[in-house]
C-alpha cells in the first residue's frame, strides 16, 4: 500500500512544477511528463527491490500488488498498466 512517506517527495515536486507549467511549451511539458513517469517507474524499481531485501520475495510480491492496486483506484488502471510497463521495459534494460 502507498504511505505518506512515498507521497511527500512527488507532492512538493509537482507542487513546484505546477507554478512553472504555465510557463513552458507544449513540448517541454510533454518532455517533462515523460521523464516524471520514467523516474516513478525508476522509484518504484527501487522501493520493490529495497522490500525483497527487507522481508523477503512473497512479501515484497504483495506489497506491489496491494500498491499497483492503490494506484489504479487513485489514477485508473490504464496508468497503473502504463507504470508496469515502464518498469518492465527499465527492468529488461538493466
Amino acid at each position: 500500500m502507498i504511505d505518506q512517506s512515498d507521497l511527500d517527495g512527488l507532492t512538493i515536486l509537482s507542487m513546484i512544477l505546477a507554478n512553472n507549467l504555465a510557463n513552458m511549451s507544449s513540448s517541454e511539458r510533454l518532455n517533462l511528463q515523460e521523464t516524471m513517469r520514467h523516474t516513478e517507474a525508476t522509484e518504484w524499481i527501487r522501493r520493490y527491490r529495497k522490500k525483497v531485501l527487507e522481508e523477503g520475495r512473497g512479501e515484497a510480491q504483495y506489497w506491489w500488488q496491494q500498491t499497483l492496486a492503490d494506484i489504479a483506484k487513485r489514477r485508473g488502471q490504464a496508468a497503473a498498466d502504463d507504470l508496469k510497463k515502464r518498469m518492465n521495459e527499465q527492468k529488461d534494460k538493466k
